[in-house]
């Protein structure tokens, strides 16, 4: 049955505090993400999940709350401002990280920064519309090669792409948002999912007792001694890197130190990494999904194992993210049909129907079901006006928006606190193997691909994790009984914010330093992550002038496995309750397996003793110990080390923090 609001006792949160609360955040946010993690290239508290700066805002908003409650009581927040501050906050930083504005600004500028006679990308850089990238030549040189404090950013020649980027990437959003409000019923009302990462949001937002200065998550024994530990271990990784004869735990430990003999050497990489936050949440999730990363991830291992012994030795094989597209690709195509009867229900109502109530939906279906059509067909238009085909538009971006369902389904159901925890880069890469590049060549013209190649970003980035966010969020109103219309126009303000914010953050840096000295490049042409994805994806085009330019089956196999297998454990799920094996576990440790496998493990063990020897009563009461070492975390390496990168000495990158 649907969850009922009660109109009269339902809160809006957005009040005009809440908004400038937000705007401040999201400020200091930017500027401690352009010094930590670009300019010193540090830490990316961008990338977690959910976001440092974030965690931050909330932090102190729940400890300052109850002070201004018992002396300054009008300018106390609601629990509903509290978590509209969060959201806001969580949804705009993560636009100024590495995997979105960081990989897209480079779009605009690189394909002619970095041409030369030699490696020909005059040939493909031709094909850009004026509107699509900027084309002063010294906007260009400037922002790769600064032009110190004094230097100002040239906006007039970056306003007219960067305005018609945003409303395509409004269009997406929108797309997304409207995707989430038709799935919302099935999986937050009829499946009841989980959600641990707006789970740990919302311990700590819960508001303290009347006379409490204290939040009752913050008094709890257990929550101490897990945030205790992960602060501990933290603390030893920062004393070692300022001083290297001081002992630590490091980062992780290498198991492929004991398989060093073929065909035992086919396991390796391999190690164990330390993730408290993962290890933290993942004590929330299904036991089956912890025993199916974990067990699967050894299977694939085993299978390489396998055919090393059998004397094929294939680069890349067993293709694990090929398989993970695979994967994703058939849960997409699973959650459309296990949900059949609500899209019915949500077409139905956009159609007229009386007999569907959407009244306590974030949306009206109308509005969610023509909104994704339209945000649909206004992507097509824009790319068509670049010169992308209809054909490429529509299964690139059909690829993203499942790829991005799987990836909320798997942050709803299983919590992983992982934003790369997708197929990142396939989606493109997909559809070449599958039909090779001639087929995206037409009449002997390279603009279709030309242009394809400046939206890569959107599959390496991890746009996935937006529509994540955009469920949590809505399940974080839910909680603190929010009226459900609020969230989307929070969700949309976040994003346009965070946007505009991540351009200011990122241009002002590269004017005045030089994108050729940031992120750790060396000055002599290095550039951002996002500049080197663009060498690499023209370099990949002009290759394509020499080869044959013929589908790769091997890769294309791999995705069929990956579908197949996917589908297989679906069914048997659906057939045997008891089975141990969950499709979710096989998307997940296939898309970023390695430093997953570790932590669900010890996750899964201690959580397995700790319901059979104390039952379902210890495993609550230990709930806030295990919320508590991702907290450590989060606090240790994100926000405490994240300050004193902002210092941006080189002694820093002595512990690298990634948490994506």
């Amino acid at each position: 049955m649907p969850t009922k609001q009660s109109p009269e006792k339902l809160a809006s949160g957005l009040t005009l505090r809440a908004l400038v609360l937000s705007l401040i955040f999201i400020w200091i946010g930017n500027y401690w993400i352009k010094h930590s993690g670009l300019i010193s290239h540090a830490v990316q508290i961008g990338e977690s999940v959910p976001p440092i700066p974030a965690v931050a805002a909330l932090i102190f908003m729940v400890a300052i709350n109850p002070l201004l409650r018992r002396f300054v009581k009008f300018l106390s927040l609601s629990q509903g401002e509290i978590i509209v501050v969060y959201s806001m906050v969580a949804i705009s930083v993560s636009m100024s990280s590495i995997g979105m504005v960081r990989y897209f600004l480079p779009v605009l500028t690189a394909p002619f920064y970095y041409a030369t006679p030699e490696n020909e990308y005059s040939l493909f850089n031709q094909y850009l519309p004026n509107w699509f990238v900027v084309t002063d030549k010294q906007a260009i040189l400037y922002s790769y090669e600064g032009v110190g404090s004094s230097g100002t950013v040239p906006w007039g020649v970056w306003v007219l792409p960067l305005g018609l980027w945003t409303l395509m990437f409004i269009a997406l959003f929108w797309t997304m948002l409207c995707l989430v409000v038709i799935f919302r019923r099935q999986w937050v009302d009829q499946e009841r999912l989980v959600f641990p990462v707006a789970r740990f949001g919302l311990e700590m937002a819960r508001e303290a007792p009347q006379q409490s200065l204290i939040a009752p998550f913050f008094k709890n024994p257990y929550m101490w001694v897990g945030f205790g530990l992960a602060f501990f271990y933290n603390l030893l990784n920062i004393l070692h890197a300022f001083d290297s004869s001081i002992p630590s735990p490091g980062k992780n430990f290498n198991l492929g130190i004991l398989f060093t003999e073929r065909p035992w050497s086919a396991m390796r990489p391999i190690s164990f990494q330390f993730r408290p936050a993962i290890f933290g949440l993942a004590y929330l999730m299904p036991l089956d999904v912890n025993f199916s990363v974990w067990f699967l991830y050894f299977v694939l291992k085993i299978e390489a194992v396998v055919t090393s012994a059998l004397g094929y030795n294939l680069p890349g094989f067993p293709y694990v993210h090929d398989q993970s597209s695979g994967a994703f690709l058939a849960l997409a195509i699973a959650f459309f049909w296990i949900g059949k009867g609500q899209i019915r229900d949500v077409v139905a109502k956009a159609f007229g129907s009386q007999e569907v109530d959407d009244s306590n939906e974030p949306l009206p279906y109308r509005v969610a079901f023509f909104g994704a059509i339209g945000g649909v067909a206004f992507i097509c238009v824009w790319c068509m006006a670049a010169g992308m085909s209809i054909g490429t538009v529509l299964m690139f971006f059909g690829l993203i928006l499942g790829f991005a369902l799987v990836y909320t389904k798997i942050r709803a159901e299983a919590g992983a606190p992982m934003i790369w925890l997708f197929p990142y880069g396939e989606h493109k890469r997909m559809m070449l193997n599958a039909f090779g590049p001639k087929a995206f060549i037409h009449k002997g013209s390279l603009q279709n691909l030309s242009v394809f190649a400046n939206l890569t970003f959107l599959s390496r980035g991890y746009f996935p994790a937006f529509m994540a966010y955009q469920l949590e969020s809505i399940k974080l109103g839910d909680d603190v009984k929010m009226n459900r219309r609020v969230m989307p126009f929070v969700i949309m303000l976040a994003l346009v914010v965070g946007l505009a914010g991540g351009y200011w953050m990122h241009l002002d840096a590269f004017y005045e330093y030089g994108s050729n000295i940031l992120e750790g490049g060396d000055g002599i042409r290095g550039g951002t992550r996002g500049a080197s994805l663009i060498r690499q994806e023209y370099n990949i085009l002009k290759s394509y002038l020499v080869s044959k330019n013929s589908p790769n089956y091997l890769r294309t196999g791999a995705v069929g496995f990956g579908f197949a297998f996917t589908t297989l454990l679906a069914i048997l799920r659906r057939s045997f309750l008891q089975f141990p094996l969950h499709p979710l576990g096989f998307a997940m440790v296939t898309a970023y397996g390695d430093p997953l496998w570790g932590a669900f493990f010890a996750a899964w063990m201690f959580k397995l003793l700790i319901t059979r020897f104390g039952g379902i009563g210890l495993y609550r009461k230990l709930i806030p110990g295990f919320l508590g070492v991702a907290l450590g975390h989060f606090f240790t390496a994100g926000i405490l080390w994240g300050i004193l990168g902002t210092m941006g000495n080189e002694i820093f990158r002595g512990y690298g923090v990634w948490f994506g």
